[in-house]
């Protein structure tokens, strides 16, 4: 067996830049248990007590910056044909995007693990008079425990999926839960050169230290995502019909500040491939195999 990556000892660059299937692959069986602790205690810590109440501010949410774009065009009006049924949404945070699908669905099931974020998403969801949003205090991979099989026509995973580290089997799951037919709509982060770039240059000038590679919360999953690890995640819940396309193409914000117009532009040009490789956002669609009518 070869070199083997090790939470708090050794490899941590090798763990910063590689793609999420490359460096779970490479990590020791210790370390891939210590992990699921470290996550747990990294999502209590960073979005309890005031980081909850602040965390709509700190993303700059209804700035057309950072999440909202280009999720509210997409979830708002884009995939919205036809309504979104019995959905699902994993990782709901705060609700700034529930409250967007639940105009648009019959009936919504929010998954938040933590409680500080489930109070203010209850909150959201009542002040908005919508009371078909069921909100639930579980992970993604508790999903089989808390919905029934082939009972949810949409599923949402809207910046979210970069802090799962085990996402083959929260896709098995979804491909559970999503009835055939069903959609999938998801918008992550992209793990391109670029990303990796930025973080070697972090590393070189701050992560390199040990007191800072050492501290195991500095361990805790943050991993964007590639286009390959997209598919392999869809053919392991056994979706099909995937359609991926780029937001945040380098210097479109400079070239056309108004975020309606980038949108639209970046919304055609996103599905070529020479500026999907480079976009800093995924947006992907897809389709649970088999045939189902809602």
């Amino acid at each position: 067996m070869g070199p083997r990556i090790e939470i708090g000892r050794r490899y941590y660059l090798a763990y910063l830049l590689l793609p999420h299937r490359a460096k779970m692959a490479l990590l020791s069986g210790d370390s891939e248990r210590r992990l699921e602790d470290i996550n747990r205690g990294f999502n209590e810590r960073v979005y309890s007590g005031d980081r909850a109440r602040d965390y709509d501010q700190i993303h700059r949410y209804d700035e057309a910056e950072q999440h909202d774009h280009p999720v509210r065009p997409l979830v708002d009006e884009q995939w919205v044909t036809g309504g979104y049924g019995r959905a699902l949404e994993l990782g709901a945070g705060t609700g700034y995007f529930t409250v967007l699908i639940a105009r648009h669905a019959h009936s919504v099931i929010a998954f938040e693990p933590v409680s500080d974020m489930r109070e203010i998403l209850t909150d959201r969801c009542r002040r908005a008079g919508l009371d078909q949003v069921q909100i639930v205090g579980a992970t993604a991979l508790e999903l089989p425990a808390h919905v029934a099989d082939a009972s949810i026509d949409s599923v949402f995973v809207l910046q979210s999926l970069h802090h799962f580290h085990r996402r083959d089997e929260v896709f098995q799951a979804l491909g559970r839960v999503v009835r055939p037919g069903g959609r999938l709509f998801l918008v992550e982060p992209h793990h391109n050169l670029r990303r990796v770039a930025r973080l070697l240059k972090t590393y070189v000038r701050e992560y390199r230290e040990p007191t800072f590679w050492r501290d195991e919360r500095n361990w805790s999953t943050h991993d964007f995502i590639t286009r390959g690890e997209l598919r392999a995640l869809c053919r392991a819940g056994g979706f099909t019909d995937l359609r991926i396309e780029g937001y945040w193409i380098p210097f479109s914000r400079r070239l056309i500040p108004d975020a309606r117009r980038r949108f639209g532009l970046e919304h055609v040009i996103g599905r070529w491939p020479g500026f999907r490789h480079i976009a800093a956002v995924l947006a992907l669609t897809a389709r649970r195999q088999g045939s189902g009518t809602r």
